[in-house]
């Protein structure tokens, strides 16, 4: 199927099978890594591009929806500062915020969040907080707690709007009844005398005495920009899934149907013999290795009663057998 949409700008082309969705065209035929794989059924959000200016999410749209239209990714908002020599217009107003503001931790939903609020702030240059949750509600992160994107919106809006806003490279001040000066006649020491009072006194917070002036740290006590901030804010490739080697291999995983049972025999000739499959395993070809799924600590916790593949599966969904093949509809044909 014949399929044609601007992407970024430019013009696309793609002749593809009419049930191939806009996520895998995207990423698979495209080489558009900015856009997530995550849940395959809209819920999470990773997967959002824009469409014509709107938020949607490509794991459950066909490429033939977007025949015709516009498609804006992460890959289209700003650019890392600096390009070797060469200087740049760099990062978005909203890339910038987000970084500056530690809006980023693991970064897997950020390129669909820039894009979303993006989206709100082009209609809305001055939105509430209200608006901004809303906006962000289709796009899940179980790292940041959604306050520190939400920061970040607002202060990007702000910026936007040519609206001043409080710089975060200050140092963090402390709480003022923290540190107290040196009251006259203390000196610190115990025994007789003024500083007696100061050994022996009680109090809930601890008694800092700090000399006037202190050093100027150039990272301690400031709020720092996450080492891959700019890497991940840009939805580069940083993740296993996201990276991308000619000539490599689809796997999938046969699961068992069945809560207990014995594997007498697999026979994986008809799957080997369909074009494009590389390998069919079973607990037959590889090591037999015991380990323990209980977690990841010394000693390793018991029991150790796990095979990658074994001759008894335990419970529905245990793995079966292994298929490497040249693309997943022939691994999964090979199932």
């Amino acid at each position: 199927m014949r399929i044609r949409f601007n992407l970024n700008g430019n013009p696309v082309d793609v002749d593809l099978p009419a049930d191939t969705t806009l996520l895998t065209t995207l990423r698979e035929h495209l080489g558009i890594f900015g856009v997530k794989h995550g849940c395959e059924t809209g819920d999470c959000g990773a997967c959002t591009v824009l469409l014509d200016g709107e938020p949607v999410n490509t794991c459950v749209m066909l490429a033939a929806q977007a025949d015709g239209k516009t498609i804006t990714t992460i890959e289209a908002i700003g650019e890392h500062p600096e390009h070797g020599w060469k200087q740049t217009a760099g990062l978005s107003a909203l890339q910038r915020a987000f970084v500056e503001t530690g809006a980023i931790q693991c970064g897997y939903c950020t390129p669909a969040m820039i894009l979303a609020s993006g989206s709100l702030l082009s209609r809305d240059p001055n939105p509430s907080e209200a608006d901004v949750r809303q906006s962000l509600s289709g796009v899940l992160c179980r790292c940041t707690g959604y306050l520190k994107p939400v920061q970040a919106v607002i202060r990007a809006a702000a910026v936007l709007r040519g609206d001043p806003v409080e710089p975060i490279e200050a140092p963090i001040p402390a709480p003022s009844e923290l540190f107290t000066p040196p009251e006259a006649g203390e000196t610190g020491g115990v025994g007789s005398g003024p500083a007696t009072e100061l050994a022996i006194r009680t109090s809930v917070m601890p008694r800092i005495q700090v000399a006037p002036g202190p050093e100027t740290r150039a990272s301690v006590g400031r709020p720092e920009p996450k080492v891959d901030a700019v890497k991940l804010v840009q939805g580069k490739p940083a993740f296993a899934a996201d990276i991308e080697m000619r000539g490599m291999l689809v796997a999938k995983v046969l699961h068992s149907p069945l809560a207990h049972a014995r594997i007498r025999k697999i026979d994986a000739s008809m799957a080997l013999a369909l074009p494009g499959v590389a390998a069919v395993l079973t607990w037959k070809d590889i090591p037999r290795v015991v380990y323990s799924t209980a977690g990841q600590s010394h000693p390793i916790p018991g029991p150790l009663d796990t095979f990658s593949l074994d001759n008894k599966v335990r419970f529905v969904g245990d793995r079966v057998a292994f298929v490497a093949a040249e693309d997943e509809a022939t691994a999964e044909k090979a199932l």
